[in-house]
């Protein structure tokens, strides 16, 4: 399974959440119960985080880079170069 940096962070964020509401609710119950549960989002987080990152492929040009457009050269006209000295 491949995550988009962005599926990572926003999957991170919901899992610290989670944890977070696990011990909010220990804390308004007054039971520990709940904090024994509130490792398994924290441990899921390493493993999102380890997931490969899913490679977008390389940009691949479908023509060549076109030629820049150059009006023909007038054959009596000298080429172009430095202005001779005067």
């Amino acid at each position: 399974m491949t995550l988009s940096p962005t599926s990572k962070l926003l999957f991170t964020l919901a899992l610290f959440a989670v944890a977070v509401a696990l011990v909010v609710v220990a804390s308004a119950v007054h039971e520990a119960a709940p904090l024994f549960f509130a490792w398994i989002p924290l441990l899921t987080v390493a493993w999102v985080l380890t997931r490969p990152e899913s490679a977008t492929p390389p940009a691949v040009p479908d023509e060549p880079p076109a030629e820049p457009d150059v009006a023909p050269a007038d054959p009596n006209e000298p080429p172009p170069g430095p202005e001779p000295a005067s």
